[in-house]
């Protein structure tokens, strides 16, 4: 039996170079030599000469011209003009992360974008009316934008139609017959040739050693049936895949853009402790602030994860309570809460001598601040910044003859013990004259605050957090979820599996009574390197069953 073997790498391990056996035809050694084997090698085919002189035939040939439907489609087949569409996607989504986009709401508000602009403008100067009218600074609502997307949304969809019945037809009916200049044009092919066994035992041993290496196998025979023409493959439904993570993609898109047009987001929102908040949009329950943490690492100064405890509240009755931290938001009923950031805030509290609460009013407004405990404290909540950026508030207090005003100001930088007074600097006025103070300096670590000369007046101040949410509602959010796990799922499968084909066909040999030339060939449409690997273990394994088969054949015609 004499057999030869071809799309190996040269330097493959399994097939070292043998200069000498193979010119010699020396049998190899452990074969009989009814079985004696030689590695030769299949001559090239040989290119079809070319004219340089055009024939009149082909001057006169000329292209089919197209209609505008079949150009679209075409181009929205063309894996350039994919290129081209992922470039454009990438680069949208690259200006959208550089160049400072509008919060939602500002278009409405005429001062809101104006503030916005001039902003822009101390950054791109000229170009901003430029960069606005384009609509770089709502990329993601501009038209452009839009329409970009449809047009990928487009091309994917008929890209998938345009592939869908070649590749069920490739699964469902493959060509089992081919032709031989077809097999000799495959990267990976093995021949073997006057196998001295019949066609339907050749038969047996090919199928049983496909389907050990997990292939489909498929048979046809010629019509006088003297020859016999097998068709694998392996993971077919694999090509289905590149549908299914399209699909995925699609709906995707389509789901998050439609998302944009439902709902809706409201974004840095306050949450004063233990202030119920209703968000309204239609809601018919409160969230309120109850409790913040930060919790550190072992060293005790690197943050860890910022931690605040929500509650929700129905009808003046709380149905439900969370600890949120980032990205693991409070979602009840379809509503969002995101944390965002916190900001300090301080409860104050003024008494008389005799202990009595005495009350604490803005600066320059007649009335007193609103109180949010019931134990007679007040929120300061820092609405300004000092010249350093730091959290700022004023605080007055209106005696029988004088008028006491505290600046606060809130130092987030300085630490303070369980237990001891917040790190708020005090500046103390006496009514009008802020050109003198009374008292400069930090709130003292224990105990209330008393003003030289207004001894009679005591105050004392409390720690606590505020914390800033985005409440959103986003309808749709689990099926973007679930296409793009779908989208995921599918790319990744794509990755790990490829659609592998083999052809073989089993032929009389005409100089050889009794014997048979067996044809095989492979292709795989990618990791090609692997599968070359595979076709290899896959020939040996021919060969070893055919040796197999042939010695039993040879032992059962002796007895």
């Amino acid at each position: 039996m004499v057999i030869s073997h071809e799309g190996f790498r040269e330097q493959h391990p399994f097939y070292p170079p043998e200069p000498d056996i193979e010119r010699s035809g020396v049998p190899r050694q452990g074969l009989s030599a009814s079985m004696a084997q030689t590695v030769t090698p299949v001559p090239a085919r040989a290119k079809k000469p070319t004219s340089p002189i055009p024939t009149p035939l082909a001057q006169g040939r000329r292209r089919p011209e197209r209609d505008f439907i079949e150009t679209i489609w075409v181009l929205c087949c063309s894996v350039k003009f994919a290129v081209v569409q992922n470039i454009a996607l990438a680069l949208a989504a690259m200006l959208g992360t550089i160049i400072p986009q509008m919060q939602p709401g500002i278009k409405d508000s005429a001062e809101a974008l104006d503030s916005f602009l001039k902003d822009a403008q101390s950054r791109y100067g000229d170009l901003t009316g430029v960069l606005n009218w384009a609509g770089f600074f709502d990329l993601y609502n501009s038209l452009w934008f839009r329409m970009l997307v449809v047009v990928v949304v487009f091309s994917i969809i008929i890209c998938t139609m345009n592939r869908w019945q070649p590749t069920v037809r490739l699964i469902t009916k493959p060509m089992v017959k081919v032709s031989d200049g077809f097999v000799s044009g495959l990267s990976e092919r093995a021949q073997f040739t006057s196998v001295p066994l019949s066609s339907e035992q050749a038969d047996r041993v090919l199928r049983r050693a496909l389907k050990k290496s997990r292939y489909r196998v498929l048979t046809d025979k010629s019509a006088d049936g003297a020859i016999t023409h097998l068709y694998a493959d392996r993971d077919r439904w694999s090509k289905m895949v590149t549908f299914v993570s399209h699909a995925g993609l699609v709906l995707l898109i389509l789901t998050a853009a439609g998302m944009t047009q439902v709902g809706w987001r409201e974004r840095s929102v306050y949450f004063m402790p233990n202030d119920p908040v209703n968000v309204g949009h239609g809601t018919d329950f409160s969230v309120a602030n109850v409790g913040w943490n930060i919790d550190y690492y072992p060293d005790g100064t690197t943050v860890k994860e910022f931690q605040n405890t929500l509650a929700v509240y129905e009808n003046n009755t709380q149905v439900l309570t969370k600890t949120i931290i980032v990205n693991d938001p409070l979602r009840y009923k379809g509503v969002n809460f995101f944390l965002v950031s916190y900001e300090p805030v301080l409860y104050a509290k003024a008494t008389d001598s005799g202990g009595a609460n005495v009350p604490l009013r803005l600066m320059g407004q007649s009335g007193p601040i609103t109180a949010t405990v019931p134990t007679g404290e007040v929120l300061v909540d820092f609405p300004y910044s000092s010249s350093d950026n730091l959290p700022l508030d004023y605080v007055q207090l209106a005696g029988k003859d004088h008028t006491l005003t505290l600046e606060i100001t809130y130092y987030q930088n300085v630490t303070r013990a369980p237990g001891e007074n917040p790190p708020a600097y005090v500046k103390a006025y006496v009514d009008q004259n802020f050109n003198a103070t009374i008292y400069d300096a930090f709130l003292p670590r224990t105990g209330p605050l008393t003003l030289p000369g207004y001894g009679q007046y005591s105050f004392d101040f409390r720690q606590s957090t505020a914390t800033i949410l985005e409440v959103a509602k986003d309808q749709g959010l689990e099926l973007v979820g679930f296409f793009f796990a779908v989208m995921a799922l599918g790319f990744t499968i794509s990755l790990y599996t490829t659609f592998t084909r083999c052809w073989a066909k089993i032929a009389p040999n005409s100089e050889h009574e009794g014997t048979v030339n067996i044809t095989l060939g492979g292709l795989a449409e990618k990791n090609k390197v692997a599968f070359e690997r595979d076709f290899e273990k896959l020939a040996l394994r021919i060969r070893d069953g055919l040796n197999s088969e042939t010695s039993t054949q040879e032992e059962q015609d002796g007895i």
